[in-house]
């Protein structure tokens, strides 16, 4: 059991790029690091007494390891450990769960089968250079010391992927950058770690994708992404002309119209009223202006190479998202519920 969960925790920490590549996807970039799910930094969680075995080990095999019974390892060194004995871990990518690992980056709309297909080639990897290990020790060590000597060096290798932490605190962004993690937080920055060539060379040796098909796949998902944001840009275009900006303009000349229907006296003294009707003109004025940008890029876009594309989507687009989405949300609550046009 050791031996494998070593090889897995190798190929996890020397190509987590490559895994959290094959997570990448429009709607994972807002999912990752909420909503219940795992931050967008990989990370393996194993619970308090396989890390204490694997500090055990490292350190020097003390003889009092953590003794809990259920998962028999089968090596007189080491002991069994219970079945679920796991402090559940929610906010790491990769969990160990007491009798399985769970991979929790995937999107709902995302077939499983390219993360776990890049997850058991990181593995393959692991177990690859484990055996190499045991090999190389000869056939006078007895394999089991031959082992431990394997999971003693990934223990110590995997140390800056392994993380039982909060996941998503402020201080693990910060001790990941200090561990050397790469962090991609956009789309467009994990799907580029497809092309580094470290990765392409491991799908081609696997005999997964040679180095040829690992560009062109890494081309299809940009292109599928760029397609996806384009299609959500005209829905937001849409969304805004169609529905929010009809729906200040109503409550504008609601509030209007109220205003003008007091004696004069005491429009004069609505100065907070008034103040809330500019605030809905300044509203819609801004997102009239924003509008007017995402026009501009729908038009742009297609004009440009695919890495432009990708550029202009993570680099103005989405901002420009985070803006329209913010005036939005201000609009709403200004406005009466029976005008507002969408679910609250």
């Amino acid at each position: 059991f050791l031996t494998f969960l070593s090889a897995l925790l190798l190929g996890f920490g020397k190509y987590y790029g490559l895994i959290r590549a094959s997570i990448a996807s429009p709607g994972n970039m807002h999912r990752l690091g909420g909503n219940e799910a795992p931050p967008a930094i990989m990370s393996a969680y194993l619970g308090s007494a396989i890390t204490g075995i694997l500090e055990a080990v490292e350190k020097g095999l003390p003889n009092d390891l953590p003794a809990q019974a259920l998962i028999d390892l089968g090596m007189n060194k080491l002991p069994s450990i219970m079945a679920d004995n796991s402090d559940r871990n929610r906010t790491a990518p990769l969990a160990f769960t007491g009798n399985k690992f769970e991979f929790r980056a995937p999107g709902a709309p995302q077939s499983i089968a390219g993360p776990l297909t890049m997850l058991l080639a990181a593995w393959a990897w692991g177990i690859d250079k484990v055996a190499d290990m045991i090999e190389a020790k000869g056939s006078d060590v007895d394999v089991l010391e031959a082992a431990l000597d394997a999971i003693k060096y990934a223990a110590a290798e995997s140390r800056a992927i392994r993380f039982e932490g909060n996941a998503y605190s402020a201080e693990w962004q910060q001790e990941a950058k200090k561990r050397g993690l790469k962090i991609a937080n956009s789309t467009q920055e994990a799907l580029a770690l497809y092309l580094v060539p470290e990765h392409r060379e491991l799908l081609a040796s696997l005999g997964i994708m040679s180095e040829r098909e690992v560009v062109a796949y890494y081309e299809v998902r940009l292109e599928q992404y760029i397609k996806t944001v384009s299609i959500e840009m005209g829905i937001m275009r849409a969304m805004l002309w169609e529905g929010i900006l009809p729906a200040i303009s109503r409550q504008i000349l609601l509030e209007q119209g109220a205003l003008s229907s007091l004696p004069e006296e005491m429009i004069k003294e609505s100065v907070l009223w008034k103040k809330s009707v500019a605030n809905l003109v300044s509203i819609k004025n801004g997102l009239i202006a924003a509008s007017e940008r995402l026009d501009a890029m729908l038009a742009k876009i297609h004009e440009l190479e695919i890495d432009e594309q990708s550029r202009m989507i993570s680099e103005e687009a989405l901002p420009l998202y985070v803006h329209i989405r913010s005036l939005s949300d201000r609009a709403e609550t200004l406005i009466a519920k029976d005008i507002w046009p969408y679910p609250t």
